[in-house]
């Protein structure tokens, strides 16, 4: 078999993820060393466990598969994602000061079990929508670089679906932590650096600066103002409820350490999303036929490093498109067990001891891979569907949570109400979306969120009793953690 630079390169880059996997796996000695590191992560692999969580699927293929059809406008249109993380650096320490490991925990400790029980339900179903797009990126990058290999889009996205369940179930956060690093390296020298710099090169300099120009007269590209909104509406407020930012809060080493590490991610999200657009808008001039393709636009920055890389290089190029989707899937399938094992079977097994909860979760991380999976080879259309997952999530679980932290008289009546009616809301109406059937003004997310609103406010003053009220979380351990 002829030697192939770029394959090499590929298969060093997943051993030492197995690697890493297993190294981790043997500093596991409990539960909160599995899904919090122990508490104890220091600042640099802080900031790249974060870089490499905010930096996915769909802030890359999908963002520039979307550049590739809008324009400019879009990186306007997605910045509320940035403002969202600089916002979360300012939530975190009232997250480490009142303890919480995740989102289901908070809820329990201000309205009880069944509010619990019903948002970690719909967070596993959000996370399995998350991992399956990630695998569906996953297996675009490797077909569309690969393929003349003979790789097939099915046996791309379950090899690497295989690794990622893997190491995860290993190593825990500590595993995804150390190998978002090295992903954050890679994608960031790759695709941050070497391929626009080749792109800029071959386009004669700073002209390339002109193909970031809007179009004339419709410097959104056609966006409407309710989609512009409604991304607002999804991506700030995601960033606040992020299971992932959530679980980085308590294992930072320090209040301070995840405070700095969130402002400078929001920097580097601007750079990357600026970074990526650009790139989408590019192969919009030079790769023109793209949306005669099965994967359209998605295929822009695999296009371009088809187009652009020489061998070896386009190795790394494609472990750095490897690196940006599983540094977010290895994050949502750990979540995605720990969820599971504390907050839907702890409850009703109460008794339950440390290792047969690690145990479960670490099963439960097989199972989502395999659900993943099955949704990769159903779905596509990343931009998209990312939004629809991120709506579900958000439209559930937003208003509860900043009510449970911030508001005196929310109720369990009231959070349970606001977010099942938000469910069914944005549901449905997604589901006439897709019929064709909802007017374009409205968008599924805003009219969620506005009734989320409502019935959190309506029912939580209808059902609050000043005598069996319960504190809302930012009073709670109200000595400041330095």
């Amino acid at each position: 078999m002829t030697f192939n630079p770029d394959v090499a390169v590929i298969l060093v880059y997943l051993l030492v993820l197995l690697g890493v996997g297993y190294w981790s796996s043997r500093r596991i000695n409990d539960s909160k060393d599995y899904i919090i590191a122990g508490g104890r992560i220091s600042f640099p692999v802080l900031l790249g466990t974060l870089i490499g969580t905010s930096i996915g699927a769909a802030s890359t293929m999908g963002k520039a598969g979307k550049a590739y059809e809008i324009g400019i406008g879009l990186f306007f249109a997605t910045m509320a994602y940035a403002v969202g993380l600089i916002l979360f650096g300012f939530m975190s320490p009232v997250l480490r000061r009142i303890k919480v490991w995740n989102i289901p925990d908070a809820l329990f400790l201000r309205y009880g079990n069944g509010v619990r029980m019903t948002f970690a339900v719909i967070l596993v179903f959000s996370v399995t929508a998350l991992f399956g797009t990630q695998l569906i990126a996953v297996g675009l990058a490797i077909t569309s670089i690969m393929g003349s290999y003979g790789i097939t889009y099915t046996e791309a996205i379950v090899f690497a679906g295989v690794i990622m369940v893997l190491y995860t179930m290993m190593g825990g956060l500590l595993a995804v932590a150390y190998t978002d690093v090295i992903q954050m390296v890679i994608m960031i020298a790759a695709i941050g650096i070497l391929l626009p710099v080749f792109v800029v090169y071959d386009v004669g300099g700073m002209a390339a600066a002109s193909y970031l120009k809007p179009p004339p007269g419709n410097f959104w590209g056609g966006l409407t103002p309710a989609y512009i909104v409604s991304m607002v509406l999804i991506d700030l407020p995601f960033c606040l409820i992020d299971p992932s930012l959530w679980q980085r809060a308590a294992a930072a080493d320090s209040a301070g350490s995840i405070k700095k590490g969130m402002f400078v991610t929001g920097g580097v999200y601007i750079f990357w999303s600026l970074n990526v657009v650009f790139l989408g808008i590019a192969a919009s001039h030079i790769l023109p036929g793209l949306p005669n393709m099965p994967t359209g636009g998605d295929n822009a920055i695999p296009g371009l490093i088809l187009h652009y890389m020489p061998v070896g290089l386009r190795g790394l190029c494609l472990a750095a498109m490897m690196a940006v989707m599983m540094s977010t899937a290895d994050t949502v399938l750990l979540i995605a067990g720990s969820t599971f094992s504390r907050d839907i079977v702890r409850p009703f097994r109460p008794n339950i001891s440390d290792q047969s909860e690690l145990f479960i979760a670490r099963m439960f991380i097989l199972v989502i891979g395999v659900f993943g999976l099955v949704f990769a080879l159903m779905m596509t259309g990343l931009f998209d569907l990312m939004l629809l997952a991120f709506a579900i999530f958000v439209s559930g679980g937003f208003v509860p949570v900043m009510a449970a932290l911030f508001w005196t008289k929310a109720t369990k009546q009231g959070a349970i109400v606001s977010s099942a009616g938000a469910f069914i809301t944005v549901v449905s109406l997604y589901g006439m979306k897709e019929a064709h059937i909802l007017p374009i003004w409205i968008e599924p997310i805003i009219a969620a969120m506005v009734i989320s609103l409502i019935l959190m406010v309506m029912v939580s003053l209808a059902t609050y009793r000043p005598e069996t009220a319960t504190i809302r979380l930012m009073d709670r351990n109200l000595e400041p953690e330095l």
